[in-house]
């Protein structure tokens, strides 16, 4: 079964870690250009290769492929997973004002 990654994710993860594209193709035992398929999701994922980076990234398939918002299993959900950064941004203003401001 092959499957498309949410690439982003991986991205994320990889330069939370402080990977390069070329130190997550060494640890998964791939060329550096099918992880840049892989992040830019244009080629299909096979399941191995999506196993392995659910344990290197301590996260679940699912998660990869974008069927939850959930990054670490047992971990609560993010409610901003799908905010822009431009919408998280409003929702730290609004939170600025006193409540009555808030309402209005």
């Amino acid at each position: 079964m092959d499957s498309r990654l949410r690439g982003d994710r991986v991205i994320k993860f990889r330069k939370e870690r402080g990977m390069t594209q070329y130190d997550l193709a060494d640890a998964l035992g791939i060329a550096q250009n099918q992880v840049s398929r892989y992040e830019r999701a244009i080629v299909d994922l096979p399941t191995p290769v999506l196993d392995d980076l659910a344990n290197l990234f301590d996260t679940t398939t699912d998660y990869l492929l974008g069927r939850s918002n959930i990054p670490h299993p047992g971990a609560e959900p993010d409610p901003y997973a799908d905010f822009t950064s431009v919408e998280i941004e409003i929702l730290r203003l609004l939170r600025s004002y006193p409540p009555d401001d808030q309402k209005r």
